[in-house]
């Protein structure tokens, strides 16, 4: 999206009746897809007079945050990205405090900062710094001071950056409106001026100028300490029209439907691959180097979606941010293209339900090998906050080598850029019935547990053949499901192997695997807290060729048996 949000900021700190100013203030504006996808960041620290690097503390916390900030994976949410930053530079400061000082005095400081994105305020707060809004004449804190009492009269921080190892932060997130006033502001200000006063030096008034009167105020209240100010003033946020995005995402026709032989942007198209209702897929060579690349188009069907054409486009820009041997490479396609297509590596080979049709009920084995491949593309996804939404066998390709890559990125869902908004919903139900989580069914965004549901399905597929339930989970006969054992459709499988699929498979999220590694740990070891605590039935405890040696061997006694009985008479 082309981003219009357009802020206006004036900031101003003072050491005030201090010799030294440790107080730190700072903001990022940045341009281009950086401000749609990360919005602007400003944050304000004060460096605890009690610490003995308090200002170097305040200045390292500003200029982590503002660095690391945008260096976080783009399809982070924002609460995810200041989390990490926060987390991270909290660390540091608690570990160079102690080295430097020996206790945890040595660089402390609070931390407040604003996350503007798309039509929101993201709030982040430790310690006793404060972050208001001004709307309609109104003053609002949206902040909480970390203090305890010590006494009738005194108080105390009881949270800080850098005090502890690790820090529990304050979040918060509001809805802005154009108009809308961000002020930011430590207690050297806050702590001297009522809300009254502060709201007067606001309201209509230019941010520099704001921020300037706001401390220029508390230092005439007899605020001795030091004293900064931050004001952020919305005058325009990304609200677009539908026409307007059409117009960009329509910059580039649909191309009509190619033939072998065609011409295209220096491809010549061989073959086609695939075709559906909603893409088609064409094997093309590159005139210049005769490198063979898919080439996937979208369908004329959908030229008046936007929708459908965002997602389009999403494909390709997920793809370009994972770096994986178990998802499918896309590549940069020419600049002065035509039309609108993507181009990705061209994988000789086959899918998995085709190789699952050529080599049914495989050895656990080589089904954990495969697993584990397709383990390794999911947490590349996972970790930037991607769900892929349609893991089946038909999204499963296999290569000559035997590498496993997770093709379609169409319907991956990225959390950084569900926080931006656009003029239609973003669809909650994306995924092929067979393999998706009961809660998607449902209506419910898909999770990383969604995706581990669709894998856990696929490996009991690749065992049994089969799919653990009757029918797929959906709302109206979810209730009345029931997991079918794997070892009724392959009695060879081990009893605690059949636990772990069900686990897995599990209709409520919670009560599925909680992580990836688990399962593949599970699904390669016996893990007894699955198995039950008693031992059941002898009949489905023992393999059908282990039964076959069992009747065997009750023949051979019975007739021994016989014999003896026969002799005697």
């Amino acid at each position: 999206m082309s981003p219009q949000l357009h802020l206006r900021i004036g900031q101003h700190s003072s050491a005030g009746r201090k010799e030294t100013n440790e107080d730190s203030l700072g903001v990022c504006y940045p341009e281009g897809e950086a401000l749609a996808l990360k919005g602007v960041v400003a944050v304000v620290a004060d460096g605890v007079s009690a610490s003995e690097s308090g200002r170097e503390a305040a200045e390292a916390c500003v200029k982590g945050v503002l660095h690391d900030y945008y260096s976080t994976p783009d399809s982070w949410s924002v609460e995810t990205s200041v989390g990490r930053v926060l987390g991270a530079l909290n660390r540091w400061l608690h570990g160079r405090g102690h080295r430097s000082h020996g206790d945890a005095r040595g660089m402390v400081c609070t931390c407040s900062l604003v996350v503007v994105k798309n039509n929101r305020a993201y709030v982040f707060h430790v310690g006793d710094s404060r972050v208001y809004l001004y709307r309609d004449g109104r003053l609002e804190c949206l902040t909480r001071d970390h203090h305890v009492m010590l006494g009738s009269d005194r108080t105390a921080l009881s949270r800080a950056m850098g005090v502890e190892l690790n820090v529990e932060i304050d979040m918060n997130r509001v809805g802005l409106q154009p108009g809308d006033c961000l002020v930011l502001t430590t207690d050297g200000v806050h702590g001297y001026l009522s809300d009254t006063a502060m709201t007067e030096k606001v309201r209509d008034a230019h941010p520099e100028d704001a921020a300037r009167a706001l401390v220029e105020a508390a230092m005439e209240q007899g605020s001795p300490d030091n004293l900064s100010a931050q004001v952020l003033v919305v005058d325009r946020l990304p609200e677009e029209d539908i026409e307007a995005h059409y117009e960009r995402l329509l910059a580039l026709p649909f191309p009509p439907p190619l033939e072998p032989g065609q011409r295209l942007d220096g491809y010549r198209i061989v073959r086609e691959m695939h075709a559906s209702s909603r893409t088609q897929v064409y094997l093309a060579e590159s005139q210049e180097n005769g490198e063979l690349v898919a080439m996937k188009t979208p369908s004329p069907n959908f030229v008046d979606d936007a929708a459908y054409i965002d997602r389009f486009l999403t494909e390709s820009w997920v793809a370009n941010r994972i770096q994986s041997p178990h998802i499918v490479r896309f590549l940069d396609p020419p600049q002065n293209r035509q039309c609108l297509y993507c181009l990705t590596e061209f994988i000789e080979g086959q899918t998995l339900r085709e190789w699952m049709n050529d080599n049914p009920m495989p050895a656990p084995a080589v089904v954990r090998g495969m697993v584990r491949q397709v383990v390794s593309g999911l947490r590349a996804l996972h970790r930037l906050e991607m769900v892929h939404q349609d893991l089946k066998p038909e999204n499963l390709v296999i290569d000559q080598q035997g590498t496993i890559k997770i093709i379609d990125l169409g319907a991956v869902r990225i959390r950084g850029i569900e926080q931006i908004d656009v003029p239609w919903g973003h669809d909650a139900r994306l995924g092929t019935e067979s393999y998706a989580a009961p809660e998607c069914l449902e209506g419910e965004l898909a999770t990383a547990a969604s995706d581990r549901y669709s894998l856990g399905v696929i490996a009991y597929e690749l065992l049994t053949g089969r799919l653990p339930y009757d029918k797929p989970p959906r709302p109206s006969s979810r209730h009345k499901l029931v997991y079918r054992s794997a070892r009724e459709v392959n009695p060879d499988l081990p009893v605690w192997l059949d636990a772990c699929l069900q686990k897995a498979v599990a209709l409520k999220p919670d009560a599925r695997y909680s992580a990836l590694s688990e399962f593949l740990r599970d699904l390669e070891f016996p893990n007894p807290s699955l198995t039950p605590s008693t031992r059941g039935p002898l009949v489905e405890r023992v393999s059908t060729k282990d039964w076959r040696f069992i009747a065997a061997l009750s023949l051979m006694f019975n007739l021994v048996l016989l014999a003896a009985l026969l002799l005697d008479y």
